[in-house]
């Protein structure tokens, strides 16, 4: 079974346990650390140990979160990718001919969003006036999904009925 981790960063990495270099004068052995490192924002741990020391971490909570299997990335609109998006462009003569490449993603703020979906809200109403069609097709699909349902709630009710 293993434990997933999600950090705000795509390459981040923990220092669970520092090592310590060997001295030859001294005649002292190196000592191995503990290091974690992010891969595109994701870890999956499987020693229990190595959890329980992720979850101690003083950053814990605040830099990296651990997350449920089925659990969607909190983090996933705000982190950064590790490849920066690449664009070529193309000269011929010495002039630009076309760009190749996909542009940045457009990062939203929780806020943003927010301020959209109110915008959108007070925009349906027009579209709806304007476009009576969708406003007819959607009530008919909530209407036909209300009776499937009623029609599925009563077909239990009677088999449990019939069952007793």
């Amino acid at each position: 079974m293993s434990t997933k981790f999600v950090s705000k960063q795509s390459n981040y990495m923990l220092v669970l346990k520092p090592g310590i270099e060997g001295s030859r004068a001294l005649g002292t052995h190196a000592t191995p650390g503990l290091y974690i490192k992010f891969q595109s924002g994701f870890i999956d741990v499987k020693e229990q140990k190595v959890v329980d020391m992720l979850r101690e971490h003083p950053s814990f909570g605040v830099d990296f979160l651990e997350v449920k299997e089925d659990e969607l990335d909190p983090y996933a609109d705000i982190r950064d990718e590790s490849e920066p998006a690449h664009i070529i462009t193309e000269i011929k003569y010495g002039h630009t001919e076309k760009s190749i490449g996909s542009t940045p993603k457009v990062k939203l703020t929780p806020a943003m969003k927010r301020m959209i979906e109110g915008e959108a809200m007070k925009m349906l109403p027009g579209l709806l006036k304007q476009n009576p069609k969708i406003l007819k097709d959607i009530i008919l699909g909530l209407s036909a999904e209300i009776k499937a349902n009623d029609k599925k709630v009563s077909e239990e009710k009677t088999s449990e009925e019939t069952a007793k």
